[in-house]
């Protein structure tokens, strides 16, 4: 389902596309991925908008007791440059 609206980033005006998304999110220096989030996506510049209640419950996962479905590694690399 794609519906037509402007982006706020690139104002493009192409229609925005329905997709699952991967969302990283960075609190109190703990990393969490959420894979299959429900986003619009900017079929020009890729910026993702989520509504309200898909940003709450991402919150609510993130800040309350949630069961990871696994765990990864992730190497960190300071930029010198």
């Amino acid at each position: 389902m794609s519906e037509k609206s402007v982006c706020d980033y690139c104002h493009s005006e192409l229609p925005m596309s329905e997709k699952r998304v991967t969302v990283y999110r960075k609190r109190h220096g703990q990393v969490y991925v959420l894979e299959n989030v429900l986003a619009r996506v900017c079929q020009t510049c890729g910026e993702r908008y989520f509504a309200a209640e898909v940003v709450q419950a991402m919150e609510k996962m993130i800040t309350g007791p949630a069961i990871p479905t696994r765990t990864m590694t992730v190497p960190v690399i300071a930029f010198a440059g």
